[in-house]
């Protein structure tokens, strides 16, 4: 029954550090998100552009261009850059 008792032993034990390792874990993915958050932040204030400017710029068109005509205007600048 020794043999068996520390095993048991040995298995609590075991559990607790996963236990703790798990929650430490948890606290090291959710610093890195407040970090990335941060970041992003910082980078989108650096920018000094209006709400509905930052909408704009993160659908990706350009200023006044409608979204069909976007695509062909940059493939003409591409093309005639390459000339």
């Amino acid at each position: 029954m020794m043999k068996l008792e520390r095993i048991i032993a040995e298995i609590e034990k075991t559990k607790d550090t996963i236990s703790k390792q798990q929650a430490r874990l948890r606290e090291l993915e959710a610093q890195k998100t407040e970090v990335e958050n941060l970041h992003i932040v910082q980078m989108v204030r650096a920018l000094r552009m209006t709400p509905a400017e930052l909408s704009v710029f993160l659908q990706g068109k350009p200023d006044n261009a409608p979204a069909a005509t976007t695509g062909r205007l940059f493939s003409r600048q591409e093309d005639t850059e390459n000339e």
